[in-house]
């Protein structure tokens, strides 16, 4: 079935086509034009209450994301606890699948499938997570989320024995990318990478172009990375 939006915009091409094709007619295909407008106002707020709806379902899912554990499993309007790690993941990953079959149609839907797979990934279920991700990650629009979700991406598949080559691949390319938002996160990681492999060259060597790069004494705000790392070099390089 042709989407809604698309029926709409073919049915206004084709009042606009025998319009002109056919002046005789112009004033009934002023009046056809008439009913579209008044249905493209109509899908506008249509589309407006979609948007506002999502992003509500969103931030009720994100209760769920951000419970603690506790002694039992409490779900109430004003305490979300859960009584085990599994539980916890197991309902967040209910709740952000069925919001996303919900509002799949919403500029948020995105979103609430990234959640899906970091739940999936909590509750073991690596491979199935990085597929879902990968799926996910073209779809999001802001170019700087979509960068900082593909950089985790990456990390996944790096823990992934069956993606590991392509994971350090892609986080590799955002450590030597300095256009891209997720740079710094991206040098911060491969050091980390290879810090756990004991490979201390390549970790000092990721790690001093974070600092040298972002580590900025006048900058407005202090890189968090550079300060993570600045540690760590001290035990590898004696001169930090």
């Amino acid at each position: 079935m042709i989407p809604l939006v698309d029926r709409v915009t073919l049915w206004f091409d084709k009042s606009i086509e025998a319009a002109v094709a056919n002046r005789k007619k112009l004033l009934i295909g002023a009046g056809g034009l008439v009913i579209v407008i008044f249905g493209f106002i109509g899908f506008s707020y249509y589309r407006e209450w979609v948007q506002t709806s999502a992003q509500k379902s969103f931030s009720e899912a994100l209760r769920y994301y951000d419970a603690p554990l506790g002694a039992k499993t409490v779900i109430t309007n004003e305490t979300i606890e859960f009584g085990s790690d599994a539980e916890k993941w197991k309902k967040v990953a209910e709740i952000f699948d069925t919001g996303y079959h919900k509002h799949s149609s919403a500029g948020i839907a995105p979103l609430f499938r990234a959640y899906y797979a970091e739940a999936l990934l909590n509750l073991g279920k690596l491979d199935e997570a990085i597929s879902i991700m990968a799926a996910t990650v073209p779809a999001i629009a802001s170019r700087e989320l979509q960068e900082f979700y593909a950089l985790k991406l990456a990390l996944m598949k790096i823990d992934s024995p069956k993606f590991q080559t392509e994971g350090l691949a892609a986080l590799t390319k955002f450590a030597n990318d300095r256009s891209s938002t997720a740079h710094e996160a991206g040098l911060y990681y491969l050091g980390n990478y290879y810090w756990s492999l004991r490979n201390f060259e390549q970790a000092r060597a990721y790690w001093q172009q974070l600092v040298v790069q972002y580590d900025k004494p006048d900058a407005k705000q202090q890189s968090g990375f550079a300060l993570l790392v600045k540690a760590r070099l001290k035990l590898i390089s004696p001169e930090w």
